[in-house]
């Protein structure tokens, strides 16, 4: 009998071999592109104007007007499509009853039993799916009985896909940053002196760690700088103990112009950075890591100078601790051709790194 035993063993790790589910993909592509899937006739009519402005919506707090994400055409081929779905960006779209393979695509994603009510107009499916054949992928499966009321669909639902793009490139960015060369023993050292911290890059210098008083308001100052030769990105986090609720924004503003001024000096006398009022700012509520937060966009100017850039804010409150956070991330880039999104998303995934506890490893 004892021949047959390892054979019989053979057979069974074999099989056991055969029903394990190999783990998904890390989408791989540029984050800051949207890929739509369709046809040419889409991509021409209706649909592609509503998706193109809705996703390449220009960023008016950007010194370039420039849009959310780059929106691409990709015709929808069966040959590519096994490449499309390693992308971390897509969106399939088009009429259910559109020829080719995308008008197949569609309909089988909507299912035999709710055509009918597509057809009819009764319905019209955006359906969103994060981690769809990837991680870190979000694809859109957007169809409806005719071009017109897709786009009217689409742009109706405009803001909702914006956010969640925005979010995964957010998301997306930070794991790019921060996946090497961290700088664990500056951010222990925060913790150990201030109890929190932010992530920070390789290559990010420490410039202030004060504690200072302005606007009325006292607490720890921390900045980091990144210098580049066409480039730099700046950042500061002020935090204060004794705070539970978000204060206004309006004294926010004084809180961030007092602290600029008194620590971002310019090469003139007299030159320090101050917040643009006179250009377009935006304002929204959100939450960092689970805590309440306030965000704000707009643009930064150096008095004295012809100096300036695109900034963004977070207003956050720990309430377990009752601490106010400020972080104030800004970026300098005056050569146009330069992605200037990616930067200042940059900026935004720092600030979602803000840890009032260490992690386990930490």
């Amino acid at each position: 009998m004892k021949p047959l035993l390892l054979p019989l063993l053979a057979l069974a790790v074999l099989a056991g071999c055969e029903s394990v589910t190999p783990p998904a993909p890390t989408a791989r592509g540029n984050g800051e592109e949207i890929i739509v899937a369709t046809d040419s006739a889409t991509w021409a009519g209706p649909v592609g104007e509503a998706l193109r402005e809705t996703l390449g919506q220009p960023i008016a707090t950007l010194p370039s007007n420039q849009g959310a994400f780059r929106v691409r055409f990709q015709p929808l081929t069966n040959r590519f499509f096994e490449a499309l779905k390693i992308q971390p960006n897509l969106v399939f779209a088009a009429p259910i009853d559109a020829e080719g393979p995308i008008g197949d695509f569609l309909r089988s994603r909507v299912g035999e039993q709710n055509l009918a009510s597509v057809r009819a107009g009764q319905a019209a499916a955006i359906n969103l799916r994060d981690d769809l054949w990837a991680r870190e992928q979000l694809v859109t499966v957007a169809t409806a009985a005719s071009d017109s009321l897709l786009a009217s669909q689409i742009r109706a639902r405009g803001p909702e896909l914006r956010r969640r793009y925005q979010e995964l490139a957010r998301r997306r960015t930070g794991t790019e940053m921060f996946s090497r060369l961290r700088q664990t023993d500056i951010e222990a050292d925060l913790f150990e002196r201030h109890g929190f911290a932010v992530g920070i890059q390789h290559d990010y210098v420490p410039v202030q760690d004060t504690t200072v008083t302005v606007a009325g308001r006292t607490g720890t100052f921390i900045r980091f700088r990144r210098v580049l030769s066409d480039t730099w990105r700046d950042f500061f986090v002020f935090q204060q103990d004794g705070v539970a609720a978000l204060p206004p924004e309006d004294e926010m503003d004084d809180v961030t112009n007092a602290l600029l001024e008194t620590f971002a000096r310019g090469s003139y006398d007299g030159s320090f950075v101050q917040i643009d009022d006179e250009r377009p700012m935006t304002r929204d509520t959100t939450s960092v890591g689970g805590r309440p937060a306030r965000e704000q966009r707009g643009f930064w100017y150096m008095t004295e100078d012809v100096m300036g850039g695109s900034y963004v804010r977070y207003t956050i409150v720990d309430e377990a601790t009752d601490r106010l956070f400020v972080y104030y991330g800004m970026t300098f880039a005056p050569d146009r051709t330069l992605d200037k999104r990616k930067l200042l998303r940059q900026m935004e995934a720092i600030a979602f790194t803000l840890q009032t506890e260490p992690t386990p490893d930490d």
